[in-house]
């Protein structure tokens, strides 16, 4: 993880292939939650601690803008931030990128609410999560950090 900001490399398989020949959609959002799951892992958030609490993030809106196709083989970067932080809720970006030939793939946002899972109402975010949940601006494609 860098600057607020964390990658999740993946590698398309055949079995994301649709019947067009190009990733299914659902599999952007796949990454994009994988993405998400992992770097809120990084900042020391617990999953299962947080079920054993009966808390957790749930989702409330994606939104995706695709722009281009992904085949099989591709080697995709899907980066993400937290984009901000309000009482309940958080929005995160994403970023699809191909870095092979300098494609956005797609562009994802998802508004994430913190709950009581039990009771299934939304709750504050707790101050050592908003701690750890630094807000980042939009930060740069993958291929523009090396040059």
């Amino acid at each position: 993880m860098t600057a607020g900001y964390f990658d999740l490399n993946h590698t398309v398989s055949q079995d994301e292939i649709d019947a067009q020949q190009h990733v299914h959609n659902l599999r952007y959002l796949q990454w994009s939650l994988w993405a998400a799951a992992r770097h809120t892992e990084a900042l020391g958030w617990d999953a299962k601690a947080g079920l054993q609490r009966g808390v957790g993030w749930v989702v409330r809106e994606h939104r995706i803008q695709y722009r281009a196709a992904a085949v099989a083989g591709d080697e995709v970067i899907v980066r993400t931030w937290v984009h901000d932080l309000q009482r309940f809720a958080s929005r995160r970006k994403y970023l699809v990128c191909r870095p092979s030939d300098r494609t956005v793939l797609a562009r994802v946002e998802t508004r994430w609410v913190f709950v009581d899972l039990n009771d299934h109402r939304a709750l504050e975010i707790p101050p050592e999560a908003k701690r750890e949940l630094v807000v980042c601006a939009t930060p740069p494609l993958p291929w523009d950090e090396s040059e």
